[in-house]
């Protein structure tokens, strides 16, 4: 594994972390959601850079999985969190 795919595996485990903190700690729930779906964000683009560079490896995949997986389990399960986020980064 090369950089970028080290750094996108390592934003992804603190976005799903974040993620996951926001279920036990309700009063910051919006930063929580925000600040890990930002270091998703962050991980996916270190992902679609290691492809970019072509590096060695399948893990520089594991960060657009999860990116993907965590939209979508939110969105399914939750959609008004996702209107409750916007409106809270709006304001």
């Amino acid at each position: 594994m090369k950089r970028l795919s080290n750094l996108s595996i390592i934003f992804a485990v603190i976005g799903v972390l974040l993620f996951v903190f926001a279920s036990f700690f309700p009063n910051s729930f919006e930063a929580l959601i925000a600040s890990g779906f930002g270091f998703l964000f962050i991980g996916l683009l270190l992902s679609f850079g290691a492809m970019f560079k072509r590096e060695k490896g399948k893990t520089k995949f594991l960060s657009v999985v999860a990116f993907f997986l965590f939209s979508f389990i939110i969105a399914w399960n939750e959609p008004f969190q996702i209107v409750r986020l916007l409106t809270w980064l709006k304001n």
